[in-house]
């Protein structure tokens, strides 16, 4: 399982990079998620701006639903510019707050394996410039794990669990290894659970590239490899 800090410049025009190019500023933004298979919908911080960016927000065909939450904060539905789908459909998990500056945004994201991670960079590179800023492995995971929360997530790995589309349901998973479905869930949720807390403590405790990250980049070969860009 890895954390990673991904960073994009987006090729396609998005009323956040226009919004964001306008005043010269930047977004948090949190809560994200994939609707459909064309909409995202997320919480974003608009500071002393609301008035201003709720007003080109519900000028814009791509917002599709807008609505003011506590003070300073918007929930924004609208069309995908396509790298949060693709975040999701390779088992991403976003951490937290992500940030939005005119066509730029970074993402931190948990995966739970490589080749999820290096295909989700492979997909991102198709639609940006895309550049991994750091990869933070897990060191023995399985530790932290009772024995058959360890049992079932290595079993809904290697059953193809989290593919996309998954390759096996949980109910099936449950059959196989003799407990029941509800038995099943829970053990998984809190083998999740444990492994992304560990996953986000250990995030922050430095902002360099890790060595992993220059042998990710190895195995992805040449042709593989993201375009890269200082932002």
């Amino acid at each position: 399982m890895y954390r990673a800090k991904i960073h994009l410049r987006l090729d396609a025009d998005c009323v956040l990079s226009r919004v964001t190019d306008e005043w010269s500023v930047s977004f948090p933004v949190s809560t994200e998620e994939v609707i459909g298979d064309d909409r995202v919908r997320f919480v974003l911080d608009a500071g002393d701006r609301l008035e201003e960016i709720s007003t080109a927000f519900e000028a814009s065909d791509e917002v599709t639903d807008l609505d003011r939450v506590e003070a300073n904060r918007l929930v924004v539905t609208k069309h995908a510019c396509g790298a949060l789908p693709i975040i999701r459909e390779n088992h991403g998990m976003l951490q937290g707050r992500d940030r939005v500056s005119g066509d730029q945004r970074v993402f931190d994201v948990v995966v739970f394996r490589r080749a999820d991670l290096r295909n989700m960079i492979e997909e991102l590179a198709a639609i940006s410039t895309v550049r991994l800023d750091r990869l933070t492995p897990y060191l023995e995971p399985e530790s932290m794990l009772s024995e058959r929360q360890s049992e079932v997530i290595t079993a809904a790995l290697r059953g193809g669990y989290y593919e996309w589309p998954r390759d096996v349901d949980a109910e099936t998973l449950a059959a196989d290894l003799g407990i029941a479905h509800s038995t099943f869930l829970e053990h998984l949720r809190k083998a999740e659970r444990a492994l992304l807390e560990d996953a986000l403590s250990r995030g922050d405790r430095s902002a360099n590239p890790s060595p992993d990250e220059a042998a990710f980049m190895d195995d992805a070969g040449p042709e593989r490899q993201p375009r890269e860009e200082s932002i």
